[in-house]
């Protein structure tokens, strides 16, 4: 896809680096306190493996963005999910803070497809048609409104009004 990407992570990423940087230190201490080599060793690996996870976290976050081409509107987090809205469907766009604290990464509300990013959403998508989209276990709906986060929405506003 040859489109604008737009990040939604700049929230929540400051708090992944100090959980990352901070993981070295929680393994350096677990071996100074803990007298049993075979805890330390246990201890150690779920440290390495945390570690292993919020470095994948980080990049999944910075390669799946957004995006906007020439028929669609990705709207992404991570690899959890990924909703392709035909551009031709989106009516208005419009761009203000809301938050709900759902705390779901994504859910629908009254016909409302809601992608929270740190319990709030500041982009605002109304369709002229229904979309379906899926939520896995929780079953598909079909939705007419679309609320989601974007780290720079007059951007996405504008790029979406074209």
């Amino acid at each position: 896809m040859g489109g604008r990407s737009f990040g939604y992570s700049a929230q929540i990423k400051p708090f992944l680096w100090v959980f990352l940087v901070l993981t070295p230190v929680e393994v350096l201490l677990v071996d100074l306190l803990v007298p049993w080599f075979w805890l330390r060793a246990v201890l150690l690996a779920f440290g390495l493996l945390s570690a292993l996870l919020l470095g994948w976290l980080l990049w999944m976050l910075h390669k799946f963005k957004h995006e906007i081409d020439d028929e669609y509107l990705w709207l992404r987090y991570a690899r959890e999910f990924e909703y392709r809205i035909p551009l031709s469907a989106i009516e208005t766009v419009t761009h203000g803070m809301t938050s709900r604290s759902l705390n779901k990464t994504r859910s629908v509300v009254d016909g409302t497809l809601v992608l929270e990013v740190a319990n709030s959403t500041n982009v605002l998508v109304l369709l002229n048609e229904p979309q379906e989209v899926d939520l896995g276990r929780r079953g598909a709906h079909e939705v007419t409104k679309i609320e989601f986060w974007a780290d720079n929405p007059d951007e996405m506003v504008r790029a979406l009004r074209k």
